[in-house]
């Protein structure tokens, strides 16, 4: 059986070529249709997922270059893809790092092929169109039917922040979702428990190393505000009477042990909670605390109110604009 050639262009000068195509794709173009591309299927290095296939996509590189950015460098004089297309009138390039059929819509988009293009993907397939948005620069080719595409998944954000963080904030970021970025960097920022990865996806380190360290100084700032009330009920002058003090500086050692956090340290913990656990801890053990008038760590809380504001605006994708390339 021979490999699958697509012609989106019969007099292309450029045909990508992919290694294990998978069994849902027909042998023709003509019989491949919108619906078989929204479909997820497991993955392509799965034996049992591909038909032992090569895929041959038929291209044309003007459609290419007035898409991309990143195929205007890649084709352009100097770079060996460049050359080898002027000089031969025609280039195979080997695709070994993205998933078939993700790529196969993004050609399809690229060469105007409308009929291919699903109102709505499988959140596996948005996530890969994202991160090939994101490599080829190529946002403004897509935007239209990115706006389908994220349409659904964002009416049900909540959930996906909760379940997949890091592929919703790469979605959002490569797909230009203003609303829906400033959501999930606000659940990050606020329920994250440990360091954040991008974990290969398309984010970028400024945006992670943000999140990063906004989360990290709000816990870490409340943490220090509780390690400075404890210090003070301790060693500092009296603040009420004796028994108030003294009862209080039990109370707060209590929630501290209960929460895990025993001392300020050099390493300034922040792996192991998230600020939405430690605000309702904090609120836990000021709510509980009933033995005088005063209140247990009103400055405490303060610092909490302070830093919950901040992180839950979230951060905008205005914020990071000259990190992306020109679309």
């Amino acid at each position: 059986m021979p490999n699958i050639l697509y012609q989106f262009d019969p007099d292309g000068d450029v045909t990508f070529i992919m290694e294990r195509a998978p069994n849902s794709l027909p042998q023709n173009l003509g019989d491949l249709n919108a619906s078989l591309l929204s479909k997820c299927y497991v993955s392509q290095s799965d034996p049992a997922k591909n038909s032992g296939l090569s895929l041959h996509i038929r291209a044309s590189s003007k459609h290419l270059v007035l898409a991309s950015p990143q195929f205007r460098a890649t084709f352009q004089n100097g770079f060996q893809e460049g050359n080898e297309l002027r000089s031969v009138g025609h280039i195979e390039m080997l695709i070994c790092d993205w998933e078939p059929v993700p790529f196969l819509l993004l050609m399809a988009i690229f060469h105007g092929q409308t009929r291919l293009v699903p109102h709505s993907l499988c959140f596996n397939w948005l996530r890969d169109m994202a991160v090939l948005v994101d490599y080829y620069q190529c946002y403004e080719a897509v935007a239209m039917a990115a706006a389908l595409w994220t349409r659904e998944f964002e009416k049900k954000q909540s959930t996906i922040a909760r379940e997949n963080p890091m592929e919703w904030l790469c979605i959002t970021w490569a797909l230009r979702k203003n609303q829906a970025f400033e959501f999930v960097t606000k659940h990050i920022q606020l329920e994250h428990t440990e360091k954040i990865f991008a974990n290969k996806l398309a984010i970028p380190a400024k945006v992670i190393d943000t999140l990063q360290t906004s989360r990290s100084t709000g816990i870490c700032n409340v943490i220090d505000a509780l390690y400075d009330l404890f210090h003070h009920l301790r060693y500092g002058p009296q603040l009420c009477s004796f028994e108030c003090d003294l009862t209080r500086l039990a109370a707060l050692v209590k929630g501290k042990q209960k929460f895990g956090i025993f001392s300020k340290t050099s390493q300034r913990p922040a792996a192991g909670y998230s600020f939405m656990k430690l605000r309702t801890a904090c609120f836990g053990m000021d709510r509980d605390y009933s033995f005088h008038c005063c209140k247990l760590m009103p400055q405490v809380l303060k610092v909490l109110d302070k830093e919950y504001d901040s992180l839950n605006r979230g951060l905008t994708l205005g914020s990071f604009t000259p990190l992306r390339g020109k679309a």
